[in-house]
């Protein structure tokens, strides 16, 4: 319906009605009949829209956003949701020129009634220029700017355009802009999918959103849904008997929507963090789609993996589950992990084994952030049997992250940074910096064949000590199993991730050689040229020492990391783009190697769990010094993932949580997701520089009769293969031992 266009005596008549009817002396005037905002923009008017972050195959992973907002065309919206605002905001919108001097003069008698300003009288376009262009003081001044605006907007817009507007701006409780917006946070579905009930409930927000929110008073908002069905009534839009069926269903809600699911939270963060550097505030308002990498299935496989896993280690720490059968009644010292059942005063309640247990909540953690559900740990300090309750003191829990990406692109597939983004907004996997431990041995081994070592090679595990530079003592490194093995070939020291014999290889190549090559495949963190590089004492994040193994699974080459496919605007305008970039890191010969023995630490060394997935997977374990953090990073042909575990205080995990016990299983599930859920890949084949030679596996020499026993297919740098054969083995303890 078009805008009637009152004449210039009839907007006097009317403003001369606001000043008069609302107290204004006559020395007020009409000094702001042309003290307009520039109301140009309107006609192109975009208002704040939700960015929003979707995976791979284009489902949404969260939404960024100042006001929760999904502008809709004025023809989606129902005629009984715009009949049910129409009803009980403004029922003659269509017949005022904007400013309404019938509802201007009941507001005025009721004002004088109560001695203050209760009621204002506004119309919906007045309302509207409110929201958009002024505050929401309760003056004089504020209100007659307010009519001026209306009428100003009446002039230049259709009745249609201004309830568009008005529908898609107005605040409606809970985060939520405009009636889609609301439609879908309370009921889970579009406005025009809306109920009668429903509409009417929506209607009765815009008075006083908190007030009226059917969530937080749902008793009020019942009462203003009866008021607002009644109005319909009385204007003509439903029957008394509409009425009276609308006004007798209960309202029912769909469950709070969180912005992020849990298993996406810490990839959302990471998407928002180098958009927001980019875009600034603008990112929360525009309406952008980020496009990424983001392979929605896996991730929420690899947090349910990384939760499983991580309540498994806290249980061998000796935190036994709330349920978990036991004879004996709890007693002093007994640790248990609880579910949050009641938060109240700083203090934690849950039910453990039919005792009621309570547990404060310590000053460093803020209480804001548990839910009922989380998982917490606890150490019973008090028990009274009598009155079955006890009381725990609080524990911290072991830690975790987990990094998976495409080795041929450099495609970030999953990540997740910890068991909780709420409680732990912390991201291990790209903020923690940990000791990589025995998993950087592949390094030291790859930069070595780079030098013409050959997998075959045999190095010397014997007791090793050394005066290091500025410090008195001697370093005198030992071994994981506490035992010398004598000589040894490169492969079984790495399959069975021998320190002593790694730390001799690292003294003869040189670390800065192996440093060197350590920034060829992407390592950026600082890295000493001490002899105990080879054990991994350096610290890097999860993130980028995964991707550090893409060139052992990709032939060489090197794919950068990236997470960010494309940005659009709101107008589907590609705002930036990202596509693979690779270069070539390491030789083809060594990656092929390196590939090589990997495999060799899951189907005989300290990976072995691992033997049981289906297809080509290989890797390496990582452990550091008293158990503080475990590794596993390995590969398929197409996917490479990382896991790390750890306490945030750096403390040991106890219970020999080595990368094998820790952080393999966590691995192991979140692989076997992924090799069953896809057609089997074609493993790597040897490059043309490559020679598989069979050779007797304990002296790495080509077999004889005379030396009996295991033998196995080793790949050498043509050029490199052995010419002798074994003669005979010495006996002892060593390798060639009996």
């Amino acid at each position: 319906m078009a805008s009637s266009k009152p004449k210039r005596g009839k907007i006097f008549l009317i403003l001369a009605a606001i000043a008069l009817l609302t107290g204004a002396g006559a020395g007020m005037g009409f000094s702001y009949l042309y003290d307009f905002p520039e109301l140009k923009y309107l006609r192109n008017y975009r208002p704040s829209t939700i960015t929003r972050i979707h995976a791979r195959d284009g489902q949404l992973i969260s939404e960024l956003y100042q006001e929760r907002r999904v502008p809709i065309s004025l023809a989606r919206i129902p005629a009984r949701m715009r009949q049910a605002i129409l009803a009980i905001e403004d029922a003659r919108f269509y017949k005022h020129p904007g400013v309404s001097t019938r509802d201007i003069v009941r507001a005025f008698w009721r004002n004088i009634r109560a001695r203050r300003l209760v009621q204002g009288g506004s119309t919906i376009t007045q309302q509207l220029a409110k929201v958009l262009f002024l505050t929401s003081e309760r003056t004089l001044k504020r209100k007659i700017k307010e009519a001026l605006l209306a009428l100003e907007i009446e002039r230049r817009f259709t009745k249609d355009e201004i309830l568009e507007f008005y529908l898609n701006q107005i605040y409606l409780g809970s985060g939520a802009y405009g009636v889609e917006a609301a439609a879908r946070g309370y009921f889970g579905k579009a406005v025009g999918q809306l109920t009668l009930p429903e509409a009417a409930t929506i209607a009765g927000l815009p008075k006083a959103p908190s007030r009226f929110n059917p969530r937080t008073h749902p008793k009020r908002s019942l009462g203003r849904r009866r008021l607002v069905l009644q109005r319909m009534r009385e204007v003509g839009f439903i029957t008394p008997e509409q009425e009276r069926a609308a006004a007798g269903e209960p309202i029912h809600l769909v469950p709070r929507a969180t912005n992020t699911a849990p298993e996406l939270a810490y990839f959302a963060e990471r998407i928002r963090r180098q958009l927001n550097r980019r875009y600034g505030p603008a990112l929360y308002r525009s309406g952008l789609s980020i496009h990424t990498t983001l392979d929605l299935g896996l991730q929420k496989v690899v947090h349910a993996a990384l939760l499983k896993g991580i309540e498994e280690i806290n249980r061998r720490r000796g935190f036994l589950p709330a349920g978990w059968k036991r004879r004996r009644p709890p007693r002093l010292g007994d640790k248990y992990q609880l579910r949050i059942a009641e938060l109240a005063g700083g203090v934690i309640r849950a039910a453990v084994r039919g005792y009621e247990a309570a547990l404060e909540i310590p000053g460093r953690i803020d209480a804001r952030a548990l839910r009922e559900g989380d998982l917490v740990l606890g150490r019973v300090i008090r028990v009274d049997r009598d009155g079955k309750t006890m009381t725990l003191e609080w524990q911290d829990t072991v830690q975790g992250a987990a990094v998976a990406f495409d080795p041929r692109t450099g495609a970030l597939r999953a990540l997740t940074g910890g068991t909780n983004f709420r409680r732990f907004q912390f991201n291990r996997a790209t903020q923690a910096k940990r000791s990589p431990g025995s998993s950087f041995k592949p390094v030291i081994m790859a930069a070595a064949l780079v030098k013409g070592y050959t997998p075959a090679q045999i190095l010397m595990d014997s007791p090793f000590v050394r005066r290091m530079p500025g410090t008195p003592r001697e370093w005198k490194p030992r071994n994981y199993t506490n035992k010398f093995y004598g000589p040894v070939t490169m492969r079984f020291a790495l399959e069975k991730s021998i320190n002593l014999a790694t730390i001799k290889l690292l003294d003869q190549i040189k670390p800065k050689t192996a440093i060197t090559f350590a920034r060829r495949l992407g390592i950026r963190a600082p890295l000493m040229p001490y002899l105990s590089l080879a054990l991994g004492a350096f610290e890097i994040t999860p993130y980028e020492f995964t991707s550090a193994y893409i060139p052992f699974a990709t032939g060489g080459i090197h794919a950068r990391p990236y997470d960010i496919v494309k940005v659009t605007d709101a107008g589907h305008r590609i705002l930036e783009e990202n596509v693979p970039q690779t270069h070539r890191a390491i030789p083809p010969e060594v990656a092929y190697q390196i590939r090589s023995m990997l495999r060799g630490v899951v189907l005989s060394g300290t990976a072995r769990r691992a033997l049981k997935l289906p297809g080509f997977v290989a890797g390496k374990t990582g452990t550091t010094n008293e158990y503080r953090d475990a590794w596993f990073i390995g590969f398929a042909d197409d996917l490479i993932l990382g896991v790390w575990v750890g306490r945030d205080d750096n403390k040991q995990m106890g219970y020999r949580a080595s990368g094998g016990t820790a952080a393999l299983p966590i691995w192991t599930k979140i692989m076997k997701f992924w090799l069953d859920r896809r057609e089997p890949v074609l493993t790597a084949t040897p490059p043309s520089g490559v020679a598989l030679v069979q050779i007797d596996a304990r002296t790495g020499l080509l077999p004889s009769p005379a030396c009996p026993g295991k033998t196995l297919t080793e790949a050498f740098v043509q050029g490199t293969e052995p010419t002798e054969r074994c003669k005979r083995r010495a006996t002892g303890e060593g390798l060639f031992g009996g």
